[in-house]
C-alpha cells in the first residue's frame, strides 16, 4: 500500500486533543471518517458531552439541556461555552431516538480534525484496530485505551465504526 493510500485508507489520533481534555495526559483521538467538514457531530450523555466540553480543539454548534443537566453542569462548575437551550427531556429523546441514554445533555459540534498517519509520535503505544465494526466494542477499547495511555489509535477506513454519538457513549468521554 502506498503512503497516498494509508493516509486515505487509515484514520490515527494523537495528535489532536481527545475529548477527555489535556490535563489527563492520556492522548487517544478518533477521526470522524468521510465526515464533512461542515457537518455536526452528535453527542450525548453526561461524560461525553462534559469531556467534549473541556476540550478547547471542540467547537460546539448548539447545546441542549434539560433543567437538571443544566444545574449539574453549573454545580460542578463546567463552563458550556455556548449559550445552551433549556429543554424538556422528550425533545431530546425525539432527536435521538427512546434507547438513547441522554442524562439531558446533547451537543453538536464540529467533528475533530485528524492528524496524518505521519505525524504519529515515535514513542509511546499504538493501538492498531482492524476490522472491530461494533460502536460499542470501539467505545470500550477506547476506555481501555485512555486507562493504559494509549498514544494513538489507529483504524481501517473500512469495517470500523463511524464515530457517532453511539461510539462516543460507550467511549465515556475517551473519543
Amino acid at each position: 500500500m502506498s503512503d497516498r493510500d494509508r493516509k486515505q485508507h487509515f484514520r490515527r489520533g494523537g495528535g489532536q486533543a481527545p475529548d477527555e481534555g489535556r490535563a489527563s495526559g492520556r492522548r487517544p483521538a478518533w477521526r470522524d471518517r468521510e465526515a464533512s467538514p461542515d457537518g455536526p457531530v452528535i453527542l450525548y450523555g453526561w461524560h461525553t458531552v462534559a469531556a467534549a466540553l473541556a476540550n478547547p480543539q471542540r467547537h460546539i454548534r448548539k447545546l441542549l439541556l434539560t433543567e437538571n443537566a443544566a444545574r449539574r453542569l453549573a454545580d460542578d462548575k463546567i463552563d458550556t461555552r455556548v449559550t445552551p437551550e433549556i429543554v424538556r427531556p422528550s425533545l431530546i429523546d425525539q432527536r435521538l431516538g427512546p434507547d438513547a441514554v441522554h442524562q439531558g445533555l446533547l451537543a453538536e459540534a464540529d467533528p475533530l480534525r485528524s492528524p496524518d498517519i505521519e505525524t504519529l509520535a515515535q514513542e509511546g503505544i499504538v493501538l492498531v484496530l482492524d476490522q472491530i465494526t461494533d460502536p460499542h466494542n470501539v467505545g470500550a477499547i477506547m476506555r481501555s485505551a485512555a486507562a493504559f495511555a494509549v498514544k494513538a489509535i489507529v483504524t481501517t477506513a473500512r469495517h470500523s465504526p463511524e464515530a457517532t454519538g453511539v461510539l462516543a457513549k460507550s467511549a465515556s468521554g475517551a473519543l
